[in-house]
């Protein structure tokens, strides 16, 4: 029987079944906790500030978007926002 060499993200990845206390997948959850945590807490007048906040948390979003708190995700790096939207 061959054993599976793949890390436990490339299993969530995947949706597959995988450990969700692994070391890196717990320190991904932790960053993506204080950048939510951060851009949940702006001011209304802030906007720049979440621009920056939200562009660090997702793994893309697009130019001329929005997204006003509160949010709440796990990881936030597999979250793909469009443009204009």
């Amino acid at each position: 029987m061959a054993t599976d060499t793949r890390t436990e993200k490339e299993k969530m990845l995947a949706s597959e079944l995988y450990n969700a206390f692994t070391p890196e997948l717990m320190s991904e959850r932790e960053r993506s906790r204080d950048l939510v945590y951060e851009f949940n807490t702006t001011r209304p007048n802030e906007g720049k500030k979440r621009d920056e906040i939200i562009r660090k948390l997702f793994g893309r979003f697009g130019t001329n978007s929005v997204v006003e708190p509160p949010i709440q995700c796990d990881y936030g790096s597999n979250i793909y926002w469009g443009e204009n939207s």
